[in-house]
Formats: C-alpha cells, sequence, structure tokens
C-alpha cells in the first residue's frame, strides 16, 4: 500500500478538485491496477465524483441544493460553533467522506467527464485528505 495525504484550504461552503492530485499520487505509487481509497476524515465534509466542467456551475448547484435540502438553522440539538455546523455534519452523512477508485494500466478509471472533488459543508477550515493505493494481488 502507498500512502498520500495533503491539506486543503477552504473557504466557508468550499470545494476542491481532487482529480490532478489522485491521479498524480497513483502514477507516482506505480500501481498498474488496483484500488485507491480516497477518504476526508472530516465531519463537515464529504468527497463525491461529480461532473468537472470548465465552470464551477455544476459544482455550486450541488453545493446549493444541499444547502437547500438541508439548511443551517439554530433548532438543531447539536449547535457546536455556529447554526452551519450540524448542517454540515448531515451534508457529509449523506454525500459521504470515502470514496472508492479502480486503478487500471496505471490510471484512475472514471467517466470522460467525471472529476473527483472535495465538499466543505461548513468552514472555513484546512482539511486533510487521505488516499492510500493498493496493487492488485493477481
Amino acid at each position: 500500500m502507498k500512502f498520500y495525504e495533503t491539506k486543503i484550504s477552504l473557504e466557508k461552503n468550499g470545494i476542491f478538485q481532487l482529480t490532478d492530485w489522485v491521479e498524480k499520487c497513483v502514477k507516482d505509487s506505480g500501481v498498474k491496477n488496483g484500488v485507491a481509497f480516497l477518504n476526508g476524515p472530516h465531519t463537515t465534509s464529504g468527497v463525491s465524483v461529480a461532473p468537472d466542467m470548465l465552470n464551477n456551475y455544476d459544482l455550486l448547484d450541488i453545493q446549493d441544493g444541499f444547502s437547500k435540502i438541508i439548511p443551517a438553522r439554530a433548532t438543531y440539538l447539536h449547535q457546536f460553533d455556529n447554526t452551519t455546523d450540524m448542517a454540515g455534519h448531515t451534508k457529509a452523512a449523506i454525500m459521504n467522506t470515502h470514496l472508492a477508485l479502480i486503478i487500471e494500466d496505471g490510471k484512475v478509471v472514471k467517466g470522460a467527464t467525471q472529476g473527483i472533488y472535495f465538499f466543505e459543508f461548513d468552514g472555513p477550515r484546512v482539511q486533510k485528505c487521505w488516499l492510500a493505493v493498493y496493487e492488485d494481488a493477481e
């Protein structure tokens, strides 16, 4: 297994493109066929595959959609540091904090318009993201 870590500085409800970093790490690992596990070890953030477009409209729409479904409010029982904190926890639980990616011929297998993203649902914060790359045991 090869292990990688990066730190990401995010604004409130920030979005960070991880595709380039993940692909660089997979290439660096030398793994030809296997699996990469991506993990954002935080309770107000998530990782996901989303449209990899030239503009961020799709990504902003995802953040906006989550905010409409799970709004910040002062009536949450959990009020750690602000009204958006618990909403961030809920959004992260729905999106998820980890992602499995297939590696074939030394490259991450993904659709032509897919990108890999880190979403912060509260913030601003500096968050970590971990990647573990495993070689197929064949």
